[in-house]
């Protein structure tokens, strides 16, 4: 028996099926050769190592706000920093607690290297990474041949109406157009589909560390609330992270202000520091479990899309 038609290790007529054109939303189709084109004419999409480029604009499209330099800075931190497992666990938690049953389809939007995803996988869930920088893509096709990716825009996200179970968006919005990035959540979302989203708090933390990283804004509870109901999503539960820790946290942010040396620290603190700091963290989101926190330097919610 052949083998049947593969984008690299992924099934074609899987992933083609979710895919439409980022403007016209026009559903598109393998062409032959290494492209996919929109059906009412010419317009093709390439796939890059096995990844469909479906970028609004395509190359006249604008240089992404997060830096190519802050991705590989994140992805080399990210697997032992003290601030990202604990944030996974809390994400996690309310991934069981509201979020579809396993087999269901999960959105990572602004994948970056692809840390979520097996996460994800080992959950039961169908992940697909998008994000608009090609690098990070790249990275996680070289150590993962199965993995679902798309190259897109936040905005213009390439997947048909009602396609996805679940939207997983953490440290995006504060990037991107927030108000149109939650309009293309809501509507690639099945009706009762679930969105887990979060972002840095407190507009007053304002430092080095959010310009360096590209941010536009940071958030009040208040305001990300009125955002997610302004797109039609309804919050079911608003966190805060990293409260215990937040004493530190804004001493380090204002003192920040006055150079890099504190946020270089922040990124790559000594390894006792790190581990004590980490194991602050997971105690809280244990102890989460039965309180909630009064502040904290980061916000995660949990919202539904109205059956």
């Amino acid at each position: 028996m052949d083998a049947p038609d593969r984008l690299g290790a992924v099934p074609l007529e899987d992933l083609v099926d979710l895919l439409v054109c980022p403007e016209s939303r026009q559903g598109v189709h393998r062409a032959d050769g290494p492209m996919l084109v929109r059906d009412d004419r010419a317009v093709s999409f390439p796939i890059v190592d096995g990844v469909p480029v479906l970028v609004a604009g395509g190359a006249d499209a604008a240089e992404p706000s997060f830096r190519v330099d802050r991705l590989e800075r994140l992805a080399a931190i990210e697997g032992e920093h003290f601030w990202f497992g604990p944030r996974l666990a809390l994400v996690e938690r309310l991934l069981d607690r509201h979020g579809p049953a396993p087999g269901a389809l999960v959105l990572d939007l602004g994948c970056g290297t692809g840390s979520l995803l097996d996460p994800l996988r080992r959950r039961g869930y169908r992940p697909l990474g998008l994000d608009v920088r090609p690098e990070g893509l790249a990275s996680v096709r070289a150590r993962d041949p199965d993995a679902w990716l798309v190259q897109a825009e936040a905005d213009h996200l390439p997947l048909r109406d009602g396609s996805v179970d679940a939207v997983v968006a953490l440290d995006v919005l504060e990037h991107v157009d927030d108000r149109a990035v939650l309009a293309e959540v809501s509507r690639v979302l099945r009706p009762g589909g679930l969105l887990v989203v979060s972002v840095p708090a407190y507009p007053w933390l304002w430092s080095r560390r959010d310009e360096d990283a590209g941010h536009l804004r940071r958030y009040g509870r208040p305001g990300l609330q009125r955002v997610l109901e302004d797109a039609g999503l309804v919050p079911s539960e608003l966190l805060r992270y990293q409260c215990l820790l937040f004493p530190l946290v804004a001493a380090s942010r204002l003192a920040g202000r006055r150079g890099p040396a504190v946020r270089d620290l922040e990124d790559a603190p000594p390894r006792p520091a790190n581990r004590a700091l980490g194991a602050v963290n997971r105690f809280e989101v244990r102890l989460g479990r039965h309180v909630r926190f009064p502040f904290g330097s980061s916000l995660v919610a949990a919202a539904e899309k109205p059956a």
